[in-house]
């Protein structure tokens, strides 16, 4: 097929393609429990290519002979990015389960991780807890286990910042995690302005964040960091804010639970520029500015002038 372009030097819109399939006899090493196929020693996706060389299965001497799982299986691989946990694990399983292929008359069992994150857990006990889960079998690191069917789902993009494009799974996710982590309702009404800061991460750190957060503190927001253990926080919070702004980071992913009159305002540095949040913004309906800071650095930090930002900030709060 010809491929047609929007303009010059602008490519073509992205397909996506979401996938769910069956594959028997796999085998699940507890290290970061990437699914390999048995017959044939690779591993069980689509984005990579070729037989696996282990290397990202992490063998190791194991305690015990692995374990046979009967029945169908599906595996929560170790992940310590929350975005793509999110958006490349838990939201296509979550699709699996709104299209019926896991099922409360066809229940599966949940592989993960013995010292699992948070949310990883909370997802794998509210599929239990909901009746899409007959079981849940935790792995060490130097466990293992053989499925007898293992199903795997997965979502194909030419662009990985798009590789989110299931809004419609959204509010199941959300039953999903509430359920699992027994999420209370929160007391008090979720802030209707949040600045979501990164705190001490050491990765892309903002030269001015400490000014502009204590502008808009004074301003009357609420400013907020994103945790594994105040996820239940995060989901009121992205929930119900009118106005969030944040530096582009993994935390901004809940960003597809926002309401559709909400707007997120998004700062990143001037010549590296993603668009991955406006795409999570476009999946939850909601409007998108994006304001720019100085050139990315070491370890991706930039700086932002923070008078400047605080007044682009004020006129769309106006």
């Amino acid at each position: 097929r010809e491929t047609v372009y929007a303009g010059p030097g602008i490519p073509p819109f992205p397909q996506l393609r979401r996938v769910v399939w069956q594959m028997g006899e796999t085998y699940l090493p507890g290290g970061i429990i990437a699914p390999v196929d048995l017959s044939s020693g690779r591993i069980a996706s689509l984005t990579r290519t070729g037989p696996t060389n282990w290397s990202g299965t992490r063998p190791r001497f194991f305690r015990r002979p692995p374990a046979r799982i009967a029945g169908r299986v599906i595996a929560i691989p170790y992940m310590r990015h929350y975005g793509h946990l999110l958006t490349d694990i838990l939201a296509p399983l979550a699709f699996a389960v709104a299209r019926g292929l896991i099922s409360r008359d066809d229940p599966v069992t949940v592989v993960c991780a013995t010292g699992d994150n948070p949310v990883a857990t909370a997802f794998a006990e509210g599929l239990l807890k909901l009746g899409y889960a007959r079981g849940i079998h935790r792995l060490g690191p130097q466990d293992g286990a053989i499925a007898e069917t293992y199903l795997h789902a997965e979502v194909l993009c030419s662009s990985g910042e798009h590789r989110y494009a299931m809004p419609e799974v959204t509010d199941l996710l959300r039953q999903i995690f509430q359920r699992g982590g027994d999420y209370p309702d929160p007391a008090a009404p979720p802030p209707s302005r949040v600045f979501l800061t990164r705190g001490d991460a050491k990765l892309r750190k903002v030269q001015g964040e400490a000014e502009l957060i204590e502008a808009l503190r004074a301003r009357g927001f609420t400013i907020f960091e994103s945790r594994w253990s105040n996820h239940a926080e995060q989901l009121a919070v992205f929930s119900g804010c009118d106005l969030l702004v944040g530096v582009h980071g993994a935390g901004l992913a809940n960003v597809i639970f926002g309401k559709p009159s909400a707007r997120l305002v998004e700062i990143q540095s001037g010549n590296a520029r993603k668009t991955t949040g406006l795409f999570w913004a476009a999946c939850a309906g909601m409007d998108y500015t994006c304001l720019l800071g100085g050139p990315e650095g070491q370890r991706q930090s930039f700086s932002i002038d923070p008078r400047a930002i605080l007044d682009a900030i004020e006129a769309l709060d106006a």
